[in-house]
């Protein structure tokens, strides 16, 4: 069970994470707005809380608490599965990521049936994607598993992860870290910039 002693997170064993609560509520939360100019006023609006209040989350100085982190859990996605990931529920945030992928696959063929066919054409004719169709641009995190998109999603969030903070966020070995990001390198997706000590990942575009 996740406890939270002021801004440090502590596992179920009473055992020091190198996660500050803040931190990775504000991480979640920018996810969670895409570059919206109106989230910090929907935000406000969901828990009742000042403007102060959600700027100060946002930044990252203050985590919501209570009743504020309840209400943030019943609209926010990002929040809440940050907050599964920190209790260590592992078999819920499993289960939220497949309906997540479902939910894509439903909804790229409702895309494509959706469109009309011209009559010298039959259905056998139609492409699956139209490639100057934007819907069509590959997102950058398909494919990969739950921790590597968290990983990822750190990374975008200029965080410098390395696999012992998969290993303390999921709960897993550092091991299984380890093969988290060796498979984003293989696969392009992420480089080590620097020497051994001093380095860190980054994002290829």
């Amino acid at each position: 069970m996740l406890q939270k002693n002021g801004n440090n997170i502590r596992d179920g064993k009473g055992r020091r994470t190198r996660f500050n609560y803040p931190e990775v509520i504000s991480v979640a939360l920018k996810q969670e707005s895409m570059g919206r100019p109106d989230f910090a006023i929907a935000v406000g609006n969901w828990t009742g809380a000042s403007d102060r209040t959600v700027l100060n989350w946002l930044n990252g100085l203050t985590g919501p608490n209570g009743a504020y982190l309840i209400q943030l859990l019943r609209r926010s996605d990002e929040v809440l599965k940050t907050v599964l990931a920190l209790a260590q529920r592992q078999e819920i945030l499993s289960a939220y990521y497949d309906q997540e992928k479902l939910q894509a696959a439903d909804g790229a063929k409702d895309d494509v049936s959706a469109r009309p066919v011209s009559a010298t054409h039959s259905i056998q004719d139609v492409p699956d994607r139209d490639p100057n169709d934007p819907h069509s641009v590959p997102d950058q995190y398909s494919g990969q598993g739950m921790r590597q998109r968290w990983f990822l999603r750190q990374l975008e969030a200029q965080k410098n992860v390395r696999a012992m903070h998969i290993a303390e966020f999921f709960g897993v070995s550092l091991k299984t870290g380890k093969r988290d990001i060796a498979a984003l390198r293989e696969r392009g997706v992420i480089t080590y910039r620097g020497n051994r000590r001093r380095g860190r990942y980054a994002l290829l575009s």
